[in-house]
């Protein structure tokens, strides 16, 4: 019978699902696939800070998305500028209930828990503490990171604002940069570090049990 930890020692590759087994990488390498080349796992020793700056500038520049304008409208004089954290309220009186909590959920509360359990998932993984909390932390992330709807809205507002364009004057805010920004960094920071190593991140500092 295999023991958990043994299957520990084992990897399968996310395309064509072919097993491997683990070998240790010095600082800067990488595993790649034998069948299809794909990067299996990397080791990058200051990974952690890097990817904790990387978050802690998405947590600022996604403040600045919610709370400055980001786009102002003009048709034939009457001036409309929103943020979106003003979105949600707009929706509410238009009664669109609906949209309005999948906007509040996907687009706002979604993104925010994800960066803030992200921070304090790599803040106490660097001091090497709280143990439980982050293994607590690491499910959570799992389960939320594919309902962030951000870059499917980022997407749609631009549609809306294309479409606008010839009956309306445009003026973009200084919340849609930040949100470029945000986007940027948030596949920055998804390509640089994936569940699987923050696991084997978890499992050296604090080993394979819950204690701390």
């Amino acid at each position: 019978m295999i023991k958990e930890h043994e299957l520990d020692k084992l990897i399968i590759c996310r395309k064509c699902h072919t097993l491997h087994e683990k070998v240790p990488l010095t600082n800067k390498k990488k595993a790649f696939c034998s069948a299809c080349n794909v990067l299996l796992y990397q080791r990058d020793d200051n990974m952690l800070n890097k990817t904790l700056a990387l978050v802690l500038t998405a947590a600022i520049s996604l403040f600045i998305a919610f709370e400055f304008t980001i786009v102002s409208i003009n048709i034939q004089g009457l001036q409309q500028s929103l943020t979106l954290s003003s979105l949600f309220f707009v929706l509410a009186e238009h009664e669109e209930y609906v949209v309005g909590i999948m906007f509040l959920f996907l687009i706002v509360i979604f993104p925010i828990t994800i960066i803030l359990a992200t921070f304090f998932l790599l803040f106490f993984m660097k001091i090497k503490k709280a143990g439980y909390f982050t293994k607590r932390l690491l499910i959570l992330l799992a389960h939320l990171r594919p309902w962030s709807m951000v870059d499917i809205f980022f997407i749609s507002l631009l549609v809306s604002m294309v479409k606008l364009f010839d009956v309306a004057s445009i003026e973009l805010g200084i919340s849609f940069i930040a949100f470029i920004f945000t986007l940027i960094l948030d596949i920055i920071i998804s390509k640089g570090i994936s569940f699987h190593e923050l696991w084997e991140i978890h499992a050296k500092i604090y080993g394979y049990d819950d204690e701390e």
